[in-house]
């Protein structure tokens, strides 16, 4: 990264733990003058809808310095150039896409640390004008940004991206069957895919680490409008539509977890005998698990019902991802290529 590159994060940085020192300071500054319980989560007009003890005063703390200890470690990886991108492209193309990379999760924990402001100010002045005014644009500004960093990483890629000798005497065939592997397969060749075993290793389990966290913080002040207290230990379910025990609310993960650690142990196991797709193949399928688990996690923690769509579109990721894994191996018997390349 260049140096006015790397001083733009660090101001970035610097403003960051700023905003996160600044909601301490400023809830426990309204501390003393707010009652045992008061309006503590917002609703879809963003308006209290829940109750609850002054401890949960620290959920958005909780979630702002888990984004800014995740925002950290990948910067400073990036930045000590351990993440390979696997993109054949000239050196200026590749610290474009890195500088960008970096300032883009900037931006984006940014504007997630901006709204938890927002959050803490509500909350401590117990005037929700603020949330119902900024969010959403705070919210819209932020996928904004994080839209506009993957255009420019993909326009950068494309204009310096470096072409082998081998590319260039390709044949028109041969060109629109790369094309077409890349729809399908997310790659026009047999690339190395160590990166995305360790990326894909690594954010699987914080998302279900993470959530578990959050889920047992906020578990106490379920069900959220129980106000007489008659459904104590217990947990609205809307599915079903009934009261149902707490510990329920951890199924999604309850059932996942197990199936991703399978996937774990075949991935370890197709690693040693060189078994690359099968690596790959375990490795989307136990991301896709963790996302929507921590998905169907978050709707059951909030109360809501998890819609059939949901579930038709978890199962047809699913099966994209086991269709790619055949024909990856398909692509990998043709050409002539070892599994163990695939990836």
């Amino acid at each position: 990264m260049s140096r006015k590159a790397v001083w733009i994060h660090r101001i970035m940085l610097a403003v960051l733990w700023l905003s996160f020192v600044w909601e301490f300071v400023f809830y426990f500054a309204h501390w003393s003058t707010l009652p045992e319980e008061f309006g503590i989560h917002f609703g879809p007009d963003h308006k209290f809808d829940v109750n609850a003890s002054r401890i949960y005063g620290f959920y958005p703390h909780l979630i702002s310095f888990a984004v800014l200890a995740v925002n950290f470690v990948i910067t400073r990886i990036i930045i000590k150039g351990k993440l390979k991108l696997g993109l054949r492209i000239k050196e200026k193309g590749r610290r474009l896409i890195t500088e960008s990379i970096v300032i883009t999760l900037d931006l984006a924990a940014l504007f997630i640390i901006g709204y938890f402001c927002l959050w803490v100010y509500s909350v401590s002045t117990q005037d929700t004008a603020a949330m119902e005014k900024f969010s959403g644009k705070v919210v819209s500004a932020a996928l904004n940004f994080a839209l506009a960093g993957a255009v420019f990483q993909i326009i950068v890629n494309a204009v310096y991206r470096e072409k082998s000798g081998e590319e260039e005497d390709l044949s028109p065939q041969e060109k629109r069957k790369r094309r077409v592997r890349f729809l399908l397969t997310g790659r026009s060749g047999n690339g190395d895919g160590a990166m995305f075993h360790r990326l894909s290793r690594i954010v699987s389990w914080i998302i279900v680490g993470m959530l578990t966290v959050i889920g047992l913080f906020i578990l106490e002040r379920l069900p959220s409008n129980d106000i007489a207290d008659l459904h104590h230990g217990k947990a609205w379910f809307e599915n079903p539509g009934g009261y149902y025990d707490k510990w329920m609310v951890f199924l999604p993960f309850i059932v996942f977890a197990p199936v991703m650690l399978v996937f774990e142990v075949i991935s370890v196991r197709a690693g040693k005998k060189g078994r690359g797709a099968l690596v790959v193949l375990c490795d989307r399928l136990k991301l896709i698990f963790a996302v929507f688990g921590g998905w169907f996690e978050l709707k059951l923690l909030s109360e809501q019902g998890i819609k059939l769509i949901e579930f038709i579109i978890f199962a047809a990721v699913c099966v994209i991802a086991v269709v790619r894994y055949f024909f990856d191996r398909k692509l990998s018997a043709r050409s002539g290529h070892d599994d163990r390349e695939s990836g």
